[in-house]
């Protein structure tokens, strides 16, 4: 009896645990919006911010959610997710370069060197995602 691996295999790990991710800052950061604007379950609020940085929040956990629902599509068909792959990258690049940027105003010298550890962090994800990417599907042929 033989166990067959499924194709691409550490793709599909990677985006997986970046789906999980996604899923959970999202709902944190959608929880904090909520909690502030509408019910205020919370004894102290989840992020220290005003009305405008709670929006913010509830829209960042809204498109979260929302990549980490195309990071499950990518995980089931990753042959045919390169659209998918190559904006997370990109997000991910992004991620990392505005940290960076951050650290280097000076202005969140309180983070420390948070801001560059989060950064590299960011970029390894991405390098992982660009060597794991799956060789792109050929179109149907009719």
């Amino acid at each position: 009896m033989t166990t067959q691996v499924p194709a691409h295999l550490p793709y599909r790990i990677l985006t997986a645990i970046t789906a999980a991710f996604c899923f959970l800052f999202g709902l944190v950061f959608f929880a904090g919006f909520v909690d502030r604007a509408l019910f205020q379950v919370f004894a102290r609020p989840l992020f220290e911010t005003n009305h405008w940085g709670y929006y913010i929040l509830g829209f960042a956990g809204s498109a979260l959610l929302a990549w980490g629902g195309c990071l499950v599509a990518a995980t089931r068909h990753p042959a045919t997710a390169g659209g998918i792959t190559s904006a997370t990258i990109g997000g991910l690049l992004a991620g990392a370069a505005i940290r960076l940027l951050a650290w280097y105003s000076g202005e969140y010298r309180l983070a420390g060197d948070q801001l560059r550890v989060e950064a590299g962090l960011l970029l390894v994800l991405a390098l992982g995602f660009i060597w794991l990417r799956p060789p792109r599907a050929d179109p149907p042929t009719e």
